[in-house]
């Protein structure tokens, strides 16, 4: 989910998390560095934290071996985290913002403790921080980029999942499977319609479009509980 932070002044609407600023005429978009070593950092250590708290939920001494859960688990955090909030990142980068991902160490801790006790992946690893000048649309196109991929990925793999494309006992469907789930569970949950997730501002911005959006991720998650595990 992106959070932003206009560094030079801006017009504030509703939660700290909703701030953004509108440019003048004639107002040039600055250049920003693609990433750093503190974005990195935090990167790795999010995918780090999570894949093991994805690895909590899915492992089952079935024979397969730790490592085969973590490969798929690192997988599915890949395809379902990164691809999010780098879609944030970049659509923002698009508009001329500064955008690095932050982690929230605590939060992450706190997954995996969920997770391990609980068997429930509580996702708020962090957030893509952004500072720049920007309108309301693109405030909520920024915030529908990330849920937005995590649709995209779940519906490519369907077809593979449901259509038999795939053996049920192959090491592809549980790949394939996971990151349907994981991608799937990520859209819905940031579009719920309340700070600082996603869905409160693309709701800001198009109540149309937040509508369409949350009936496409509950149905792709729904297809999720009841379909694969």
């Amino acid at each position: 989910m992106p959070r932003s932070d206009d560094r030079r002044g801006g017009q504030s609407r509703g939660t700290a998390s909703y701030t953004y600023s509108v440019g003048g005429a004639g107002w040039e978009q600055p250049k920003h560095p693609i990433t750093s070593p503190t974005e990195i950092r935090d990167i790795a250590v999010a995918l780090a934290l999570l894949t093991v708290a994805i690895f909590f939920i899915f492992y089952v001494p079935d024979g397969r071996g730790a490592v085969y859960y973590l490969v798929v688990s690192a997988v599915a955090v890949s395809a379902g985290f990164f691809a999010h909030e780098m879609s944030h990142k970049f659509v923002a980068r698009r508009y001329g913002c500064w955008a690095e991902f932050r982690a929230d160490y605590k939060m992450l801790l706190l997954a995996v403790v969920i997770a391990f006790f609980i068997g429930f992946l509580y996702a708020a690893p962090g957030a893509v921080w952004i500072s720049g000048r920007i309108t309301r649309e693109q405030n909520g196109k920024i915030s529908l980029a990330g849920p937005g991929t995590n649709m995209l990925i779940a519906a490519a793999l369907a077809p593979l999942l449901f259509a038999g494309i795939l053996s049920e006992s192959s090491a592809a469907y549980d790949l394939a499977a996971t990151v349907f789930y994981f991608s799937a569970f990520l859209a819905a949950f940031n579009l719920i319609p309340y700070p600082p997730f996603d869905g409160l501002k693309i709701w800001s911005w198009n109540k149309g479009v937040y509508v369409a959006s949350l009936l496409a991720a509950g149905a792709l998650f729904f297809l999720a509980l009841t379909s694969l595990y």
